[in-house]
């Protein structure tokens, strides 16, 4: 079998290859993923790919996994979520460095980088195996299982772990949660464009939606606006995205409620009440007259709340217990955050 560092060296060669967007297997995949049934772009595809594989160095990869390895070998199984294209990535390039058996299960709306990518690795490395199956296949196989469902999917995949005897203690599941900004006017336009990146890079989906942007209420949200409108230049929406919010925009205006979008509908904001919008693409700006308001809302919905975007100035004036993030990058984290953290813990205590 070989070695912990061969296999990172593997993980990370692979990711060299796939920063190109004209390696053969990468634009197959590409390909594959935008005929199946999503709303993603190739240039969203293309972007997350590229901030994911430049992650993947063989420094990084042993900085975040660390050097001890699992006493013995075990089959982890991988349900990769269906809220992104790449979700559950940093799942399976543990179990893979760590020399566990992967199953991995990718979902309808992304069936093609996973299994691609997985077969790069594999190519360069004997110790690594991985196989992608059905899910009843995965809960009969795997004796640890992590997933990142939709939200409302966490109690299916914990019941069917608890019928297929996964323990808790051999279990990860993360259900897609939702995000909130909090301005201060304050942001330039780097944490404005990172902002935009947040809320619009998955048409406004994504394993954890950014839905909700709490602003002072003498804040303007025109420079706002005009940085989603200069991201929608780089990134184009997905050509169903208009059709797809032409439906709320009707709403909002026979209620005359505040709102704007661009030109050609590929964004829509909203006035209103912190409550979370639909469909994915429409965005709710309120109105906060003191931050105690928004952490009393913050800690009502601490449960289902995944990330607290805010520039990084601000975080000295928000609770640390906050999960806190700057703008840019909640949908492509760095591999060590506390997520990426806990998986390579999960993983590495498996035997």
């Amino acid at each position: 079998m070989s070695s912990k560092q061969a296999r990172i060296d593997a993980i990370a060669d692979a990711a060299a290859d796939w920063r190109e967007p004209d390696h053969p297997p990468r634009e197959t995949a590409v390909a594959d993923t935008l005929e199946a049934p999503n709303r993603w772009t190739e240039e969203a595809l293309d972007y997350a790919l590229n901030r994911w594989m430049q992650r993947l160095t063989p420094e990084a990869l042993a900085e975040w996994l660390g050097d001890g390895a699992p006493e013995a070998r075990t089959t982890v199984g991988v349900l990769h979520g269906p809220s992104g294209p790449l979700v559950g990535f940093r799942d399976a390039v543990a179990v893979w460095a760590e020399g566990h058996t992967y199953l991995g299960h990718t979902p309808e709306v992304s069936p093609a980088l996973l299994p691609a990518f997985a077969q790069a690795v594999m190519d360069r490395a004997d110790g690594i195996d991985a196989a992608f199956v059905e899910k009843g296949a995965l809960l009969e196989r795997a004796s640890a299982v992590t997933a990142q469902p939709a939200r409302e999917g966490a109690a299916a995949v914990r019941e069917a772990c608890d019928d297929h005897n996964i323990a808790d203690d051999r279990r990860l599941v993360r259900p897609s949660q939702r995000a909130v900004a909090v301005l201060d006017g304050h942001e330039g336009d780097d944490a404005q464009g990172g902002l935009a990146e947040d809320a619009l890079l998955y048409e406004g989906g994504g394993h954890r939606r950014l839905a909700l942007l709490w602003a002072p209420s003498d804040l303007s949200p025109d420079p706002y606006l005009e940085a989603m409108a200069r991201f929608r230049g780089v990134f184009p929406a997905h050509e169903d995205t208009p059709g797809a919010l032409q439906m709320q925009k009707a709403f909002l205006e026979a209620r005359d409620e505040p709102r704007a979008y661009a030109e050609g509908l590929e964004f829509l904001v909203s006035r209103g009440d912190p409550t979370e919008p639909s469909p994915e693409g429409h965005l709710r700006w309120t109105e906060y007259g003191d931050l105690d308001a928004v952490g009393d809302w913050i800690d009502d919905h601490r449960s289902v709340l995944g990330a607290v975007v805010a520039r990084e100035p601000l975080h000295d004036q928000l609770p640390e217990t906050w999960p806190l993030r700057t703008p840019g990058d909640l949908h492509l984290p760095p591999l060590a955050d506390d997520g990426g953290q806990a998986v390579a813990n999960f993983v590495r205590a498996l035997r």
